[in-house]
């Protein structure tokens, strides 16, 4: 997750002379907002799965097999994201077609992302004996609906990004503000009620 939250960094690029008439270097870079866009919602995004997914780690007792491949999953779809990152950086400002593709891609594979929580958390809720001590099968069940949120808000914001592109990555954007701000966990956590265990 470092690897890929460094690699975002990549899309915002420097000017070159020809980019920059008569000198105006603050209009040049004014130019490059989806790219400064995309990366917030990049970063974000990543971000709050890195959090969240160090917070989820302490809560489990014992990582089976199928666990393991839930989890290799979310790392995909992070180690992912910096492509569809770049599509919205080079197309989201010329509109048209190509900003809608761009736009539904990251919005699809955030979806693709959000899903490994929804899977880890119902087989939580069939194996409770992977739980951390007091923790259990209540405590999966509501995790369970709250990691349900994310993949439902994002399915929604797809549609919107192919309409309206630059709506959509507010969406997307929200949509990781959102869990960053409610990244409380269940307030009946008895392990770490400070700490978040879901993520969109």
């Amino acid at each position: 997750m470092a690897i890929a939250i460094t690699l975002l960094v990549l899309d915002l690029k420097v000017p070159d002379a020809v980019q920059v008439p008569d000198g105006d270097l603050l209009g040049a870079l004014a130019a490059r907002w989806p790219s400064y866009l995309a990366y917030l919602a990049a970063f974000l995004t990543i971000g709050i799965i890195w959090l969240n997914h160090r917070a989820f780690v302490d809560r489990i007792r014992r990582f089976d097999g199928p666990l393991h491949w839930f989890n290799l999953l979310l790392l995909l779809g992070v180690a992912t994201l910096p492509f569809p990152t770049s599509l919205l950086a080079a197309y989201l400002a010329d509109g048209g077609p190509a900003a809608s593709t761009a736009a539904v891609i990251y919005g699809l594979l955030s979806v693709a992302t959000a899903l490994p929580w929804l899977l880890m958390w119902r087989h939580l809720v069939r194996h409770p004996e992977l739980l951390e001590p007091p923790l259990d099968i209540s405590y999966a069940r509501r995790e369970l609906r709250r990691a349900s949120i994310g993949p439902a808000v994002y399915a929604f914001a797809v549609p919107v990004a192919f309409v309206a592109p630059f709506v959509g990555l507010i969406f997307y954007i929200a949509i990781a503000v959102l869990y960053a701000v409610t990244n409380q966990g269940s307030v009946a956590d008895p392990i770490a009620p400070a700490a978040s265990t879901n993520v969109g």
